[in-house]
């Protein structure tokens, strides 16, 4: 009875068949300073989110990127932190920023790709997922 009473709870919080969620929570890029090459690039990746969604603090948001020619990456799998003071529950009140750590050996204009995953509820109507999504992280090296 209760195996019955869950599947019917959670196809009440699932989407329509062949629906998709929006992309919840897009990223921003900053370099903190004039890169050279053959320097390190520290790039601030912060995030901002849809209204109505709420980004889960556990599991952590983490950010995989993709080997480019003549770029080392410090890591190439970052996460970020799960710790927000501000929070009283499993979701994000300010929401983390994450470094990604990059030298390149030649001047140009690179584009690192990765992928960002992360885990959102509509706090709305209580639907939660699972979300990977494609970044490209701009890196400008004189």
């Amino acid at each position: 009875m209760q195996f019955v009473f869950g599947i019917l709870l959670m196809a009440q919080l699932s989407l329509p068949s062949g629906a998709t969620p929006p992309q919840v929570m897009s990223a921003s890029f900053k370099p903190l300073a004039v890169v050279k090459a053959g320097q390190k690039a520290d790039i601030a990746v912060s995030f901002s989110v849809i209204k109505n969604y709420g980004i889960n603090r556990t599991p952590q948001i983490t950010l995989k990127l993709a080997e480019v020619p003549g770029v080392k990456f410090a890591k190439a799998e970052i996460s970020a932190t799960s710790v927000d003071p501000k929070s009283k529950d499993e979701y994000f009140v300010d929401l983390p920023t994450i470094h990604v750590v990059a030298t390149a050996a030649k001047a140009g204009k690179y584009e690192l790709p990765g992928k960002l995953t992360y885990f959102f509820c509509n706090k709305s109507d209580g639907y939660c997922a699972k979300q990977t999504v494609d970044v490209k992280i701009p890196l400008q090296v004189q």
